[in-house]
């Protein structure tokens, strides 16, 4: 079977963004996911062996959400002196 798709040009790209979301849901199942940043809108497609990436990007997402725990934690832990 081929495929040939009709659309107005102004809606070509949101069809083919569509077309291809679904295609990588069926072929990796569990592997595209929004960032754990609630603050981020973006999507990873994790590529990791186990399954258990969790932002869309380690240097941005991920700095900022383990920096701001690490913050959180210091202030809670009272200092000795």
């Amino acid at each position: 079977i081929e495929w040939h798709l009709e659309v107005p040009p102004e809606r070509r790209l949101a069809v083919e963004l569509v077309l291809a979301w679904a295609d990588v849901k069926e072929r990796m199942p569990g592997r595209l996911r929004p960032c754990g940043n609630p603050e981020c809108r973006l999507f990873l497609l994790d590529r990791s062996r186990a399954n258990t990436a969790r932002w869309c990007s380690m240097k941005t997402c991920g700095n900022r959400l383990k920096a701001r725990r690490h913050q959180a934690r210091t202030r809670e832990t009272p200092h000795p002196g």
